[in-house]
């Protein structure tokens, strides 16, 4: 019954999204066209009031001056019954000289000139001056005033009534179509709303499941489309994650065997399994940057309502993954040994501004005071790599802190130094784990590896950092009192201000959606996302799982890829960098090219760093991907120079 509830109303939430615009699109046409007939109707009324004013005021001209009233009434009453007029008469602006049909439709008169045209209540009014033209030759006979006078005035009278009249028949029938197009869009959306909801009430069943730890559920795959792709992709998520959770069971009870030995056979054992998991990463990574992009291809499907929502959570589970990934990526590129310190004379007040706005939302959020203690010294170092180091002691001082506040400081030691601090109010570390706590995959209150407080690798990369900085991460602490962690860097002196320069405009080359991109990937599933979502992008997209493939394919069309996007593994033991280099031999070789990559093994990142191709690591957003080609395109050097950066 829960689950019929929940599905009427997720079918009902899409049937409002899907109907809300058309019904908002058929009611400002009906408005429209009514709108619209109201106003020629009225425009019809008013040229004839016009018309009909200026023809009787030259016809009655005559008949007026002359004093012939009778034939100039006669006039009147015919043309008043021919077009409908409720009164026609002449006035001096004093009185009315001559009435035809009813007086009480003829407005009052204030003892001026009327005005050419004017509305009250349901009535419309016209006036005309009523003069004789100008005569060429006196006539001896005619006694008549002199030509030209302008005191006498003729004012007809129209009902509005056939204005309201249009106005309720063209509205009715506006109403009506619109009715019916409203009525017809609603069976059909009731339809094919039925073939949304449930699948995806099912897939979301199923990852519910796989997030309570149950991993051989499975979600039927009968859907066609982005969610039966959706559906195949979360069963291969599933049991991805069901092999490695048993791969990662036996090994790690194999390495906690082998960790009862002496220290350094511990340090091996430590090691072996860092590079176990840098492998098994690469294998989690290929159907979850798969699951990244059909999440994204369904989400500009379905971007609102329930079905929206699930998507939402869908995606972020997959961003959870990932981040969780990118972890093991950071310590892999330290251990690796090519992330490059490159040393700068900075403020440090600069560098606690940009950890504040990155962590002062999220101590507000907990109820936390974070403050950062001005400072107007100055440290030579690597910034980037000095305010990630802040940035990790200051995440890990607000996951461990539950109330009170976490201070960040930097003072003075000596003359030629400064010493970092990150202090807390939180529950302290007891003396016989503070040398622990830098261990890789080591964490004091997760024992059911919960995933919200990672993996247990924040203060091993901080470890890393400041040894690549020539320094040494400290911990002072006792059970209660909270912790203060601490590192020292150089002193230099203050640089002179100067003014910041604007910072220079992009200039893309061509826009992205005219770029022919060959794309290669020896995984099935990905290849199959990837060009789903460069269908959303209306980009043109060579494809194929080897290089020779994807070449064969861009001679038949003729034409030379603009860009050009690898895998870094391919089969038969072949490399993305020998993929591009047959592509630029036989197309050029000033294309823009990029790696992908779910590897993150020491030996593959070196060697993607000796290639300078630029390296972009799964799993990737779409969004993402779509600015990096962006960017190359416009700016293949500076696309290299960022991505090869090689942050942690």
């Amino acid at each position: 019954m829960t689950s019929f509830r929940s599905s009427m109303t997720l079918r009902l939430r899409i049937l409002a999204v899907a109907l809300m615009p058309l019904i908002l699109a058929v009611s400002v046409l009906a408005f429209y066209f009514t709108q619209r007939g109201v106003n020629e109707m009225e425009q019809a009324l008013i040229n004839q009031g016009q018309d009909s004013t200026k023809h009787l005021a030259n016809a009655i001209a005559f008949d007026l001056f002359s004093g012939n009233l009778p034939p100039a009434k006669r006039f009147l009453d015919y043309e008043r019954n021919s077009h409908n007029f409720e009164a026609a008469a002449v006035t001096d602006g004093v009185q009315w000289l001559l009435i035809s049909g009813s007086a009480t439709a003829l407005p009052m008169l204030t003892g001026t000139p009327p005005e050419p045209r004017w509305r009250k209540g349901p009535m419309l009014y016209f006036s005309q001056v009523v003069k004789l033209p100008a005569q060429s030759e006196t006539d001896p006979y005619l006694d008549l005033p002199e030509a030209g006078r302008s005191d006498l005035f003729l004012v007809v009278s129209l009902s509005r009534a056939p204005v309201e009249l249009t106005r309720s028949q063209v509205g009715l029938a506006a109403g009506g179509a619109a009715l019916a197009a409203i009525v017809i869009a609603m069976l059909l959306a009731w339809r094919l709303s039925g073939g949304v909801s449930r699948p995806l009430l099912t897939i979301t069943n199923t990852v519910a499941h796989l997030a309570d730890g149950n991993l051989t559920e499975r979600t039927p795959e009968t859907s066609q489309g982005e969610i039966g792709q959706l559906e195949r992709g979360v069963n291969r998520m599933a049991g991805a994650l069901e092999a490695n959770r048993n791969n990662l069971t036996i090994k790690v009870r194999d390495a906690t065997s082998e960790l009862l030995g002496q220290k350094l056979a511990a340090e091996a054992a430590v090691l072996a399994k860092s590079r176990f998991l840098a492998a098994a990463s690469h294998d989690l990574r290929q159907p979850l940057h798969a699951l990244t992009l059909l999440v994204a291809a369904l989400r500009e499907q379905v971007p609102r309502g329930e079905a929206g929502r699930l998507a939402q959570h869908i995606e972020a589970s997959a961003s959870a993954m990932g981040s969780l990934l990118n972890a093991l990526l950071d310590l892999s590129k330290l251990d690796a040994g090519v992330v490059e310190a490159r040393p700068a004379c900075f403020p440090i007040d600069k560098a606690f501004k940009h950890v504040a706005s990155q962590f002062q939302p999220v101590a507000q959020a907990r109820g936390i005071r974070l403050t950062f203690a001005a400072s107007s010294l100055w440290g030579y170092s690597d910034p980037v790599l000095v305010e990630r180091i802040l940035a990790n002691l200051v995440s890990n001082a607000l996951r461990n802190t539950e109330r009170g506040g976490v201070l960040v400081g930097a003072r003075r030691v000596g003359k030629d130094w400064i010493r970092f601090e990150v202090l807390d109010t939180g529950k302290g570390i007891p003396q016989e784990f503070q040398a622990r706590i830098f261990e890789e995959y080591f964490q004091l209150e997760n024992p059911e590896r919960h995933r919200d407080k990672g993996l247990g690798l924040g203060l091993a990369i901080v470890t890393r950092l400041a040894r690549l900085l020539g320094s040494q991460v400290k911990v002072r602490s006792e059970p209660g009192l909270g912790a203060c962690f601490s590192f020292q860097l150089a002193r230099c002196a203050a640089a002179p201000d100067q003014p910041e320069a604007a910072a220079p405009i992009p200039a893309f080359a061509l826009p992205l959606e005219k770029a022919l991109v060959a794309f290669i990937d020896d995984d099935e599933d990905i290849l199959a996302a990837m060009v789903e979502v460069f269908d959303h992008w209306n980009v043109a997209l060579a494809a194929g799982e080897d290089a020779e493939q994807v070449r064969a394919e861009l001679q038949a069309l003729g034409r030379a890829p603009d860009l050009i996007l690898c895998d870094y593994r391919l089969r038969d033991g072949r490399t993305g960098v020998e993929a591009v280099q047959l592509l630029r031999a036989a197309f050029g070789a000033g294309i823009p090219a990029a790696l992908l990559t779910g590897d993150t093994a020491a030996d593959t990142i070196q060697a993607i760093q000796a290639s300078q191709l630029p390296v972009l690591h799964k799993p990737l957003k779409p969004a993402k991907l779509r600015a990096f080609l962006s960017h190359l395109l416009a700016d293949p050097a500076s696309a290299l120079s960022s991505t090869n950066r090689s942050e942690p």
